[in-house]
């Protein structure tokens, strides 16, 4: 009993399983529905602006597409030639050489720079503590029994 309850099973879903492609295609084209008005008319115009009517206009006019034959058939001029690419690589690759050179002359020296900082930590001496209140207080007295008042303007 229970094998015919699992060949019922296996049997349905091999049916459903028969109709996957054809559910999936029907979905995939489907989709497809507003793709000819999405690609191949104009984009909406704004109605409001001062230009529509001549962008509308310019939309509907039936112009020739232009051909591979309205290409002219010289070529551009303003292109480097191939020698002065070259030259290009071949001077880019001896600036390569020279900074290969400059680092084998100086080598690379900053190595364990944890270390020389602690060094130099312990070198350093922290600076003194802020004056108190009263300390500045009498700096600033002392200060201003000091200075003298301007001339008076002439």
């Amino acid at each position: 009993m229970a094998n015919t309850k699992k060949a019922e099973v296996f049997q349905t879903a091999t049916r459903a399983l028969r109709f996957a492609p054809a559910v999936a295609l029907a979905c995939a084209l489907g989709g497809c529905v507003d793709l000819p008005k999405l690609v191949f008319s104009p984009p909406p115009v704004d109605l409001t602006s001062p230009i529509a009517k001549d962008v509308l206009a310019a939309s509907d006019a039936k112009r020739a597409y232009p051909k591979f034959a309205d290409v002219p058939p010289t070529a551009p001029t303003d292109i480097r030639p191939v020698s002065a690419w070259s030259r290009n690589i071949y001077d880019t690759l001896q600036l390569r050489r020279e900074q290969q050179a400059l680092e084998a002359l100086n080598p690379q020296t900053l190595f364990d720079t944890e270390a020389w900082a602690n060094e130099q930590k312990a070198y350093a001496t922290a600076p003194p503590p802020p004056p108190s209140a009263s300390q500045t207080e009498d700096y600033a007295k002392a200060q201003r029994e000091r200075a003298k008042p301007p001339s008076p303007a002439s």
